[in-house]
């Protein structure tokens, strides 16, 4: 896998832990605090010229001179100024895989370490809500794991097979991959709601438990960097 593949995957990892954090945090967060605008500094206004100034000319605002950018601070593509601190995150100028991958790795696993956190206590809660058995438990943690490990095989069986080569890619090669992936976490979610009985079903209605994103953040995926070693 390419470290273009690496890098999108860990923007889109960051964007979904950020969004979670912010659902999170908006339930319990207080009103925004409306600004005072009485306390506003007024504006300045320009000084009157003296008597002896000469009042028929034009007068004519020189322009902010230009904020100046130290070349290399940033890249710009396709109109697009990407930030310093955002090219942090790209491969660096010779910057091999492994490397990128041991860099990058420590980011992204104290990233998702919340949501992890986030979706145990989620899963315990439900549980204790739902009265669920150890063999209902055990089914709930099976079906994850089952569902995770087909999902790594079926993508990696697109890499090897070229599927998602960009030299052969075509947009209905992306659409079949999507379906087998979707069709999976569906299989591995009615495992899941099978091993309940009809009230446990209403529970977790009402519960924000939710197979999927038990399935997102609780799967240990960085073992799947193993194969690069």
């Amino acid at each position: 896998m390419s470290p273009t593949r690496w890098r999108n995957l860990c923007v889109v990892l960051g964007a979904v832990c950020i969004a979670q954090l912010w659902n999170d945090c908006r339930r319990d967060r207080d009103p925004l605090a409306i600004p005072d605008c009485s306390r506003t500094a007024p504006v300045s206004q320009p000084a009157r010229s003296g008597a002896g100034s000469d009042r028929s000319a034009p007068h004519h605002d020189e322009p902010p001179p230009a904020a100046e950018t130290a070349p290399g601070d940033d890249r710009t593509s396709d109109g697009l100024t990407v930030p310093p601190w955002a090219l942090w995150f790209t491969p660096h100028p010779g910057e091999d895989l492994r490397t990128y991958r041991d860099r990058m790795l420590p980011v992204a696993l104290a990233a998702i370490a919340p949501q992890r956190a986030r979706v145990v206590r989620s899963r315990d809660s439900f549980a204790t809500l739902a009265k669920l058995d150890a063999r209902q438990r055990a089914e709930l943690d099976g079906a994850a794991q089952d569902t995770s490990a087909a999902l790594q095989e079926r993508v990696m069986g697109a890499v090897l097979d070229g599927e998602v080569s960009p030299a052969t890619w075509k947009p209905m090669a992306g659409v079949d991959l999507a379906h087998d992936l979707l069709e999976i976490v569906l299989r591995g979610n009615r495992r899941f709601l099978d091993s309940l009985d009809r009230e446990q079903r209403a529970r977790l209605a009402q519960h924000p438990f939710d197979f999927g994103d038990y399935l997102v953040f609780a799967t240990p995926w960085e073992d799947a960097l193993k194969l690069f070693d």
